[in-house]
């Protein structure tokens, strides 16, 4: 099986366009958060991949792989958003992406894992602390920033351990979709000069003054790889981004390379680490690939990263001792079927009674 990339096109045609590659993108980043944990919580030899004992300190392949998120989540919610801005509207669409895929997530994992892998069993469900942890997860806390831990683990259900710990992604999800609501409404020119703008502006804002924005974002990498996202949607009609811009960023890695391994512990700097990441995303998204039509249409990148965890916790104590590639291929034996009925089920069908709603 073999891809075929045409010449690059302009990021705006891509994403306008259902002949993209980003779907196929997240769903590798969301394939490499599972791998990156299997190494992490196998009993056996728990290490890091080869990919993150590259990277560190500055990085790992967790940070690599969430980041392409926040990047390609920038771009479609301010492009959302710029094709209406309508603050109703908007919050609906995101709700109806975030909150039914998540809900269904909590009760299956959660019902499971009090059932199954917990002192009481079945009858700790009939106690508060499941069903707060589902509702308080569901509605994302709140967006609140000191979550009590009470609210991350049901007590001795899996040994007290935090459920769904990758879940902290949405929570910040949540608050810079605030954030574009926020600024579209502020808008004093056009839209996308407005959006530009902002973007840099906050960008430089978080990177030169942490401390001043750190009561509502509170982790500079992250915000700042939505904005460039932000940013870079701005920028879409006119951007290409080609295989001859993966190299030009290939060889500003390596120019650093020897001062960087010089004075830290990797040759690898997180810029130049996002840098990278960042430009094989956009060529991988913005391609025209021919193969694989099914995964094109359908974002199953969702299912697999919010499932991923509380499933790796209940096969690794449900099966002896294994390996991390052992835990890796029967997680996912699990999790890529529950990410495929989420999507069907769940999750499309929700939007696109949204959408229809919308419409009338």
């Amino acid at each position: 099986m073999s891809f075929k990339l045409k010449v690059p096109r302009t990021l705006g045609n891509a994403i306008d366009s259902h002949d993209n590659g980003f779907n196929l993108v997240r769903l590798a980043c969301a394939l490499l958060v599972v791998v990156f944990h299997a190494f992490q919580m196998n009993l056996v030899a728990p290490r890091p991949d080869p990919i993150s004992a590259l990277t560190v300190p500055n990085a790992d392949l967790g940070n690599i792989a969430v980041g392409i998120f926040f990047i390609i989540s920038g771009m479609f919610i301010t492009q959302s958003w710029m094709r209406d801005p309508h603050l109703l509207r908007f919050a609906l669409r995101r709700v109806a992406r975030i909150v039914p895929g998540l809900l269904f997530c909590m009760l299956v994992t959660v019902i499971t894992a009090v059932a199954f892998f917990s002192e009481q069993g079945w009858r700790g469900l009939l106690g508060v602390e499941p069903w707060r942890y589902i509702f308080g997860n569901t509605v994302l806390h709140w967006l609140q920033y000191n979550i009590p831990p009470e609210e991350l683990a049901i007590p001795g259900v899996l040994g007290g351990q935090y459920i769904n710990g990758p879940l902290w992604t949405l929570y910040w999800e949540g608050r810079m979709y605030v954030m574009v609501a926020l600024i579209g409404l502020s808008a004093a020119m056009p839209m996308r000069t407005w959006m530009r703008g902002a973007a840099i502006f906050l960008l430089l804002a978080a990177n030169l003054f942490p401390t001043v924005l750190s009561g509502y974002i509170w982790e500079v990498r992250m915000w700042s790889l939505f904005l460039t996202g932000m940013l870079l949607q701005t920028l879409a009609p006119n951007l290409r981004i080609g295989l001859r811009h993966v190299a030009c960023a290939a060889v500003l890695i390596a120019l650093n390379w020897t001062r960087s391994e010089a004075l830290t512990p990797s040759p690898l700097t997180w810029f130049g680490i996002a840098l990278a990441m960042g430009a094989v995303a956009l060529w991988l998204g913005t391609a025209r690939v021919e193969k694989f039509a099914h995964l094109r249409r359908h974002d199953y990148s969702y299912g697999v990263y919010i499932y991923h965890w509380p499933v790796l916790l209940m096969m690794r104590a449900a099966l002896p001792p294994v390996d991390a590639l052992a835990l890796l291929t029967a997680s996912l034996a699990v999790i890529l079927p529950l990410a495929v009925l989420s999507w069907h089920v769940v999750e499309r069908p929700a939007m696109a009674a949204v959408r229809r709603r919308l419409k009338r």
